[in-house]
């Protein structure tokens, strides 16, 4: 049996495993934590790195398949969706939009303040390290491993690793916390989450998820939605591969004999398979033929890319690499976790007009995990939908995921750093930082300022409506 067959069916049973073992153990259950985390740590464990149960030529064929499937988590991430004008984006969105960029973008500023006056001169450390927090906790494992090649082009590959661990770490540490934080905040308001509203969060967070048994049935009754799904996923791709192809080409066209500065060939290709994506549904769109896109299937192909990613990218984690780093790991995943918590309590009532607690929660939950995170944080703290944070969220997430969290600015914030230097940069995130902090506390202000507050909002609709 060739290698890469065996490593295959190897991973599907660690998943299916881990999926089994997740739902037959209350204390994951209840803490829901994911299945392709306990199956990507089960995996470490048996690897040779540990117990040497699982060859290493395993493993080795592993370590290919995060750079490969980030591809198609962020090709399908608009597939299917119907994508709002910029102007109801930022009606339905603005608190939630400022209170998500100022978390974003001020890991950046502390990101890189630690590496200048900590960081690089007792630990050495690269520029680039001031980019590992946004993509450790933002982003999540699928950045952190979309990414481990640039790390490689820029020289430094340690960094794949440590941003792999930042983000474990960040999603344990969002459910934890996320759910101490909510049990403080209801009793103080007079509610538990009492132990039939977590069985009831439990099962609605399997009902969201994918059912292997259904999909395998799937292929057999609709090959072709299947068909149909798999060429969208290709084409977005493929629309990307060419994008990033011709910015390489131009910019080596450009800057032949002038400087040897580069920047867009250490560009990873999942943010312009995103933007792939987009290109995709605008043309079906614009065809009239959205409705051959199901956006289940899609759901169902991303899920099951990113779990496999996840499991892949934890099982191959080099633990040689947060050992020799161990300090910078430290270091940036306490800050991380102190920014994004204090964040939360200082900046959300200040942004939030009304329900800052179910707003500023579903947000931060993201922030240190992933989207679904953020999810389950907002479905345990308002399950009825109440405060209609879940849709919020859901229209922040349109404008920001382009760009921040594995988008755009998160795939260039290493180069960046490393190419123009960690001052210029930081004094560039640290005006984007100041501005959304400013916008964020004028969004926020009391009765008493409204009209300055719809100037604002009339301004800025009006500059996006001129957009769309």
């Amino acid at each position: 049996m060739p290698i890469w067959l065996e490593a295959m069916i190897v991973l599907v049973a660690v998943l299916v495993l881990a999926r089994v073992v997740k739902r037959g153990t209350k204390l994951l259950q209840r803490y829901f934590i994911p299945s392709a985390l306990v199956g990507g740590f089960g995996a470490l464990l048996l690897s040779h790195q540990v117990l040497d149960w699982i060859p290493k030529e395993i493993t080795d064929e592993w370590s290919i398949y995060p750079k490969l499937l980030i591809n198609i988590v962020f090709a399908g991430l608009f597939l299917g969706h119907t994508i709002p004008g910029p102007r109801e984006i930022w009606q339905k969105s603005a608190p939630m939009l400022a209170f998500g960029n100022t978390l974003a973008w001020g890991q950046y500023v502390i990101g890189i303040v630690l590496t200048l006056l900590v960081l690089g001169p007792v630990f050495g450390a690269p520029p680039m390290t001031g980019a590992l927090i946004e993509i450790g906790f933002e982003g999540g494992h699928g950045t952190a491993a979309g990414l481990a090649p640039t790390f490689e082009k820029l020289g430094w590959p340690e960094a794949g690793d440590i941003a792999l661990g930042l983000a474990t770490v960040s999603i344990v540490v969002a459910i934890f916390s996320g759910i101490l934080i909510l049990n403080i905040h209801h009793r103080r308001n007079g509610h538990i989450i009492g132990e039939a509203a977590m069985i009831e969060q439990q099962k609605r967070m399997i009902r969201n998820g994918y059912n292997l048994t259904n999909f395998v049935n799937k292929l057999e009754t609709s090959p072709k939605e299947i068909a149909l799904t798999l060429g969208l996923f290709a084409a977005a791709i493929a629309i990307g591969w060419g994008m990033l192809q011709g910015i390489v080409s131009l910019e080596s066209y450009l800057l032949e004999g002038k400087t040897p500065l580069r920047f867009f060939e250490y560009l990873p290709l999942f943010p312009l398979a995103m933007i792939g994506g987009l290109i995709v549904q605008w043309i079906l769109h614009k065809a009239g033929r959205t409705h051959i896109v199901k956006r289940n299937t899609v759901k169902v192909f991303s899920a099951i890319a990113l779990d496999a990613l996840i499991l892949s990218a934890i099982a191959t984690l080099s633990l040689n690499a947060i050992r020799d780093n161990f300090g910078i790991f430290i270091i940036l995943t306490i800050a991380g976790i102190t920014w994004i918590l204090g964040a939360f309590f200082f900046f959300a009532p200040r942004y939030f007009r009304r329900y800052w607690f179910e707003n500023g929660l579903t947000n931060t939950g993201q922030s240190m995990g992933m989207t679904a995170t953020g999810l389950l944080m907002n479905r345990l703290v308002d399950p009825n939908n109440h405060t209609h944070a879940r849709e919020t969220f859901a229209y922040k997430q349109l404008a920001f995921e382009p760009f921040m969290g594995g988008g755009i600015v998160t795939a260039v914030a290493a180069i960046v750093l490393t190419e123009f230097g960690q001052i210029p940069t930081l004094i560039g995130v640290s005006i984007i930082f100041g501005f959304w902090v400013w916008l964020g506390l004028r969004l926020g202000q009391s009765p008493k300022a409204t009209k300055r507050r719809t100037g604002i909002e009339k301004r800025l609709g009006s500059f996006a409506s001129k957009a769309q």
